[in-house]
């Protein structure tokens, strides 16, 4: 993989922080041998390693892979019109962002018992997101494609969550809805330069 065409995968690293090559796939909406290929292509050139850590083995960006992911990104970002579109979808995020804050912080500190009366309320809200979030994200897709993954694994996780999978809701370590948020909120603030509140 060559110029531009790193980034989806860099920037799948990025956002996981630690993450196997099947979540990197999953991130970077590649098939699994594709983006070990593409893993172990970044690594020849020093931008990705390897890491074991406490039993088990994840991918992270070297330095010169966080320069790089930067570099793409801004790259990214100065296609014309991008950079509007990516502040207008940005904006309606922040604009919808506290209430998933609320439903997940409620969701982490109730007990388990409050988290069973809770389920049918919190998946209800997480239903509801998935609408805002598909919304907010359908006029940026044309333009750049990449950010339909949020949408579709944030329903995949609300679709989990109603199945009775709690770690669906806010797992760590799984593309949980929180796990899928936060990225997707990482994601704008770094792309447009700004402190994530």
């Amino acid at each position: 993989m060559t110029g531009g065409a790193d980034f989806p995968v860099l920037h799948a690293v990025r956002l996981g922080g630690f993450s196997s090559s099947a979540q990197v796939g999953e991130r970077a909406m590649l098939p699994g041998p594709t983006a070990e290929e593409a893993l172990r292509g970044l690594k020849r050139q020093g931008l990705v390693e390897f890491v074991e850590f406490a039993g088990s083995g994840g991918w992270v960006l070297t330095e010169q892979g966080r320069g790089r992911d930067a570099a793409l990104h801004a790259d990214e970002m100065s296609v014309p019109g991008v950079r509007q579109l990516v502040e207008e979808a940005a904006a309606e995020f922040e604009r919808v962002n506290p209430r998933m804050v609320r439903t997940v912080t409620e969701w982490q500190l109730a007990t388990p018992a409050g988290r069973a009366a809770a389920r049918g309320r919190t998946v209800a809200e997480l239903d509801e997101l998935y609408l805002e979030l598909d919304e907010l994200i359908v006029r940026l897709v044309p333009a750049v494609p990449r950010y339909g993954r949020y949408p579709r694994q944030f329903g995949a996780a609300a679709a989990r969550a109603r199945d009775g999978i709690d770690d669906a809701i806010a797992g760590v370590g799984t593309l949980s809805c929180h796990t899928v948020w936060a990225e997707l909120h990482q994601d704008f603030v770094s792309g447009l330069g700004r402190e994530r509140r």
